[in-house]
């Protein structure tokens, strides 16, 4: 389990009367305003749903860690939760210091005999305790996901490396070093200490390009918000502390994505800043001096986690999406692979077989092209055509499949601009596969 703030509480409030469902969403209207005013700590504020339809404020302060959820019901009790690992105990402080805030400023009195700190630090601050805390939790991590220890995402990354850390790989040396002594691994956190020093912007700015960084220019509006972010944070980090070691090659790169979508799509906000740019060839070299393997784990292929068990090989420059129905898109500028997970039962209750559901698949493929041959073995419970379609007004190519295991029955399209992208989409065809162990209906 990682390390989390729980905190109960009850708005100050005239009258005690139950709250209106709007009364709830206008409180929390106000609190992402709140957020939202705090300061460049914080990346977004957005108010939701829950899973069971009931309002939620979701804050996101780190990309290395989950948001803050925010609740209020209509009886007045607010709850927070906040996981702060793998982010570290400086992120831990700061968010502590600014549920304080919250309480002063939007009358919230937290009720401390209902407030669940895993450290002690919201009633107790004592940094060093805090700091221990954190390098105890990494130990237990390490033995329990030694490949990725703070790594959780609905991806797998192939980057070629030992052990795979949210601010980049690190060596079986380095797994065996921390495992024995915990206190060797303080840089493991992108947020050590509470202050939002230049090392805070770096780490963030590292956090992203390592683990969520598509590596070409944005394709979508969250894309060029995200690729806007990153750009502020290294210029932040550089002004903070210019001899700060920043990843001088990156920025580069990430700043010719901003100027190719300057061109094209403005989905970046990113001011052009010359002077910057000059002291970033200077940093860099006039040969750019490549790492290897290149930082950036979305360099290489994606393992994606699907529904019911199912996953799916990608490249790592894809955009990934669900929609509201439990469609699954990913997609670059010329292919795209799209998935819908469908359940059958029989009539008596029964699960039918995979076979039974491969038969009953196959038909929606009859007549839509070539039929692609089939590798034996495990996965040999599925069916697919290759052939053109007309989309959109357009002339495609697609790969039409179906894919069964017992109750389950899988659609994946993929579809191509090219020909010559023929061979890619059986590969990736063929690395569609379930697995019982990790299905979750």
């Amino acid at each position: 389990m990682g390390i989390a703030v729980q905190l109960s509480g009850v708005i100050r409030r005239r009258h005690q009367t139950p709250l209106a469902l709007e009364a709830v969403r206008e409180w929390l209207t106000r609190a992402a305003v709140w957020f939202e005013e705090v300061g460049d700590a914080v990346l977004d504020a957005q108010l939701g749903r829950d899973a069971e339809e009931r309002p939620i404020l979701r804050v996101l302060i780190h990309p290395a860690g989950s948001p803050v959820e925010l609740r209020l019901d209509t009886e007045g009790r607010v709850r927070l939760w906040a996981p702060t690992t793998p982010v570290g105990p400086g992120y831990h402080g700061w968010l502590c210091e600014l549920c304080r805030r919250l309480a002063q400023e939007l009358a919230i009195q937290w009720i401390l005999d209902d407030c669940r700190d895993d450290t002690g630090y919201f009633l107790r601050p004592d940094l060093a305790m805090l700091q221990a805390s954190f390098l105890r939790w990494l130990q237990r991590e390490l033995h329990r996901h030694p490949h990725t220890p703070g790594l959780r995402s609905e991806f797998e990354y192939t980057y070629p490396a030992e052990v795979l850390t949210p601010l980049g790989p690190r060596s079986r040396d380095w797994y065996q070093q921390v495992t024995a002594d915990p206190s060797s691994a303080i840089d493991f956190f992108p947020w050590w200490e509470p202050q939002l020093q230049a090392n805070f912007y770096r780490n963030r700015a590292l956090v992203q390009l390592w683990c969520h960084y598509p590596w070409r220019p944005p394709l979508t509006e969250e894309e060029g918000e995200r690729t806007d972010q990153i750009a502020a944070d290294l210029a932040t980090a550089f002004h903070l502390d210019p001899a700060a070691d920043l990843p001088w090659v990156e920025w580069l790169e990430l700043l010719h994505h901003v100027n190719q979508d300057a061109a094209s799509e403005h989905f970046c906000v990113t001011p052009d800043d010359r002077h910057l740019s000059v002291e970033l060839w200077r940093r860099a070299g006039p040969v750019p001096n490549r790492r290897h393997p290149p930082l950036g784990y979305r360099r290489y292929p994606l393992w994606v986690r699907l529904d019911g068990g199912w996953r799916v090989q990608v490249p790592g420059d894809f955009v990934c999406e669900w929609d509201e129905q439990r469609n699954w898109t990913a997609w670059n500028r010329q292919r795209a692979v799209w998935f819908r997970r469908v359940g059958f039962q029989c009539g008596n209750g029964q699960v039918r077989s995979a076979q039974e559901l491969l038969a009953l698949g196959r038909q929606t493929l009859c007549g839509e092209g070539e039929e692609i041959k089939e590798p034996a073995g495990p996965q040999a419970c599925r069916a697919a055509v290759f052939g053109q379609v007309e989309e959109d007004g357009r002339t495609l190519w697609r790969l039409m499949g179906v894919a069964a295991a017992d109750g389950q029955l899988v659609l994946c399209n993929i579809y191509l601009q090219n020909l010559a992208d023929r061979d890619w989409a059986i590969t990736t065809w063929h690395t569609l596969h379930h697995s019982a162990t990790n299905s979750s209906h």
